[in-house]
């Protein structure tokens, strides 16, 4: 059998680089990936929109959903490792949990956003909910490139 990764994918550069991180991984473990896409509303309930500001949001997620299809197969074209393209509905870190509990997946890997003045130390929302509440591994993915965290006081490597 196997083993899974879940990649979560929105379309940004962050969720590409997280996605070509994730392929090279799974080219040299074997595994295959899910990449996942998660239609999120922003917590706008779709009942108390009026009609035309419902349809916009839909038009709005069908294109970013296009969107992220399209730059996820540009990153895996030529890629070795099997992969399929899923889409949820909901919660971005409660969907992509429940698709690792499904495919019985080893690893999330997503992209990892800098917020705040700490140097790009804060990760984004969803990766925090993912690293507090996911069952497996998570792998957090800045900016394509793997980053280490020196001890305070400690030389960096060079």
């Amino acid at each position: 059998m196997t083993e899974t990764m879940v990649v979560g994918v929105d379309g940004t550069a962050d969720s590409l680089a997280a996605l070509g991180s994730a392929a090279n991984l799974a080219e040299e473990s074997g595994a295959s990936l899910v990449v996942l896409h998660v239609r999120h509303d922003s917590g706008l309930a779709a009942g108390s929109l009026e009609a035309g500001a419902e349809a916009a949001m839909s038009e709005a997620l069908d294109q970013a959903e296009t969107m992220s299809r399209e730059r996820a197969s540009e990153v895996l074209a030529g890629r070795t490792a099997p992969w399929r393209f899923d889409v949820a509905f909901g919660d971005p870190a409660t969907e992509l949990i429940a698709a690792a509990r499904n495919d019985h997946a080893k690893a999330i890997v997503v992209g990892g956003r800098s917020h705040g003045v700490l140097g790009g130390l804060v990760v984004g929302s969803v990766a925090q909910k993912l690293v507090r509440h996911s069952p497996v591994s998570v792998l957090v993915v800045r900016d394509g490139h793997p980053h280490r965290l020196e001890a305070v006081g400690a030389p960096s490597a060079q």
